[in-house]
């Protein structure tokens, strides 16, 4: 699956709609201007029922309004102007308090940097 606008989270309906071992290709982005942003192309692969993640590359890309999250959106700045962005390993659908571990941290989806959930 290509998602080709930036958002600032999977959407659980693609997540959920990924085969085992299917790939998802998509912009992570913190927005510059309502109807740009900047950040990282991310793939994420389902494996047993969980979803690794890893930066591709790079990316300037129109943004996808209404997949931005405004909660979220302060979040991913600091994650990406700070570093700890490179450190994504798992998009977590589970459950679970807010750790350490969580980069973006949301209720149905947490770009984690654990290696398991």
């Amino acid at each position: 699956m290509l998602i080709n606008a930036g958002v600032t989270h999977p959407s659980p309906f693609w997540l959920d709609r990924l085969s085992e071992g299917g790939r998802l290709i998509v912009p992570l982005t913190m927005a510059m201007r309502p109807s740009y942003g900047v950040g990282f192309m991310t793939k994420i692969i389902r494996h047993d029922g969980k979803f690794s993640a890893e930066i591709v590359t790079s990316v300037a890309i129109y943004s996808c309004t209404s997949m931005r999250d405004a909660e979220r959106e302060p979040l991913l700045k600091t994650a990406m102007t700070g570093g700890g962005f490179t450190k994504m390993k798992l998009v977590r659908r589970d459950a679970h308090e807010r750790t350490d571990q969580c980069i973006v941290h949301g209720t149905d989806v947490c770009l984690s940097a654990a290696t398991s959930a």
